[in-house]
């Protein structure tokens, strides 16, 4: 019996390009799953950011009406630093981010350095450009063209 390696090719081939369908298909798959779940964790941190931001206005707002400057809790925002999370976010609105916490992170430092009753104007200087900076990071979340 003659051995058809015309057939046993073809089944090869046949197989082979079973088995590569398979793997690709299951790739783009997974694919889909990880770009869904990114999507997933990217819309919570940007509505995490957009309400801490809401906060912090309401925030400054007490601070001005009570002259009781006390620091701005930036926890929330160095736990995304540090979980890498902020990948998930576009350059841009990463970097405006980071410029809006650094201004609260300046105004804790003044605020430290400050003693009672003193350099009040600065503060509240600092405390105003903080403001502008939160206006303009909700602002660009707003937007939403990320």
């Amino acid at each position: 019996m003659p051995i058809e390696w015309d057939v046993i090719i073809i089944e090869n081939i046949i197989l082979a390009a079973i088995i590569y369908g398979a793997i690709y298909i299951e790739l783009r798959v997974e694919k889909e799953i990880t770009r869904k779940e990114e999507r997933k964790h990217r819309k919570q941190i940007i509505q995490f950011v957009t309400n801490d931001l809401n906060k912090k206005l309401r925030f400054i707002d007490e601070s001005i009406q009570y002259h009781d400057f006390k620091p701005f809790f930036t926890d929330m925002w160095d736990s995304i630093i540090l979980g890498g999370k902020q990948t998930l976010l576009p350059f841009a609105l990463f970097e405006n981010l980071q410029h809006t916490y650094s201004w609260m992170k300046y105004y804790n430092n003044e605020i430290e350095q400050r003693e009672k009753d003193d350099e009040e104007k600065v503060v509240l200087e600092v405390l105003e450009e903080v403001r502008k900076s939160i206006n303009q990071s909700l602002q660009l979340l707003k937007e939403g063209n990320l």
